[in-house]
């Protein structure tokens, strides 16, 4: 593929070649999975759902994991993702089904790739997006995403690179509150790439991006909640070596919201992110910032920062050891035209996890992960702290 999906303020579009200009031969790959987890505090200390009882609680998720692809003298087809249950022990109301499926094409025209992709995606409400004012039934609520990305690239291992795209993002939600926060999302970006073996890959990017909640009406009748955002810069690709990858972005971002009295952004974006495949270790290292429409209750968007780590080792032929670490911060900012709209504030998130992966052969696999979790926040939404562990048996079919 050409391009990484773009809405409002994210990264530019990576401008290397797609899986029709490599020679990834056909796979067709079916994976049974099933997770056992324990979770100390699943409800996140949402009180619309404790109910005096204890908050932790067992799940268990089976899973169907697809990977597909096929490849054509021009261009190739591809299906990934999976497709599942989730069974809670104690609280059964968040018994829910799990897909996430992306697919698409590539067709090579000339010198030029085009690339077009869908992807579904339906669960469970996140629960760490509901605030103190959410009705009960909200915690019920089956969220919900469509994405539809179209784009062409063209240009060669050298030279001039030019590309554009568009994309559009689609939230639904199945309650009858949580409907506010449906909403659609159109993106269009232009980048101009120059690759040259001796620096890389060097673009440059504009990109245009409207939002709207298309359920969201003011008090009066009056206006509809949503922004626009406006976003320009550079983007370093660049191989050093086989070992370290780096791809980078850096742009200057404008956002307007379109209801009177919310606060716009004006500032720095960026998408950072290097990898190192050592012989010891591997090491991803990334850090992001960009305004994204947010699935708060009467929030216009949320001004997302984030910095993350994942370090791997191989133990053994059949072992590997992985370790991370990530924080996010979102800053809220939402119209007074909403009686109901948090204050303008912020949350804090960090998480930090391990796991360590068994192949006992060919087809099995073996998983055992743990997770901690803490969340801080000014505004409506609950802090909280969580824990879970959880052991996943692969079996490939």
């Amino acid at each position: 593929m050409f391009f990484a999906s773009a809405t409002c303020t994210t990264p530019a579009w990576s401008q290397s070649r797609s899986a029709a200009a490599t020679n990834q031969g056909r796979q067709i790959k079916v994976t049974a999975t099933t997770r056992l987890q324990y979770d100390d505090n699943v409800v996140l200390n949402n009180p619309n759902l404790v109910a005096g009882q204890p908050k932790g609680d067992f799940s268990a998720a089976p899973a169907l994991d697809v990977n597909l692809y096929l490849p054509r003298a021009t261009g190739d087809f591809y299906l990934r993702g999976n497709v599942g249950y989730n069974f809670y022990r104690r609280y059964t109301r968040l018994n829910r089904e799990s897909i996430d499926l992306i697919g698409g094409a590539d067709q090579r025209l000339a010198s030029c790739i085009g690339h077009a992709e869908v992807a579904y995606n339906r669960r469970l409400t996140d629960l760490s997006n509901l605030l103190a004012q959410d009705a009960a039934a909200s915690v019920n609520n089956t969220e919900e995403r469509r994405t539809y990305t179209a784009d062409i690239g063209c240009g060669g291992q050298i030279g001039i690179r030019p590309s554009i795209g568009f994309t559009r993002s689609e939230v639904r939600n199945s309650t009858a509150l949580r409907k506010f926060a449906d909403s659609n999302a159109n993106t269009i970006t232009a980048q101009l790439g120059l690759a040259s073996p001796a620096i890389g890959t060097v673009s440059i990017f504009g990109r245009y991006s409207d939002a709207s909640y298309i359920n969201r009406e003011t008090p009066t009748g009056v206006g509809q909640d949503g922004l626009e955002s406006y976003a320009g810069g550079v983007q370093l690709e660049r191989n050093v070596g086989t070992r370290l990858n780096f791809r980078g972005s850096v742009n200057y971002t404008k956002v307007n919201p379109k209801l009177a009295g919310t606060p716009g952004f004006s500032g720095m974006g960026f998408d950072l992110s290097t990898t190192y495949n050592g012989d010891l270790f591997n090491l991803v290292v990334g850090a992001s910032r960009n305004a994204v429409p947010s699935q708060l209750l009467f929030v216009s968007y949320n001004l997302e920062t984030t910095v993350r780590a994942t370090l791997s080792r191989q133990l053994s032929e059949r072992t590997q050891l992985q370790v991370g670490a990530s924080y996010l911060r979102r800053e809220f900012a939402s119209s007074p035209l909403f009686p109901s709209a948090p204050a303008n504030g912020k949350d804090e998130n960090a998480t930090l996890n391990a796991g360590i992966r068994f192949e006992a052969s060919r087809r099995l696999r073996f998983s055992l992960d743990g997770t901690y979790m803490k969340r801080t926040s000014n505004i409506q939404l609950f802090g909280f702290d969580a824990k879970r562990i959880s052991l996943t048996t692969s079996l490939s079919l």
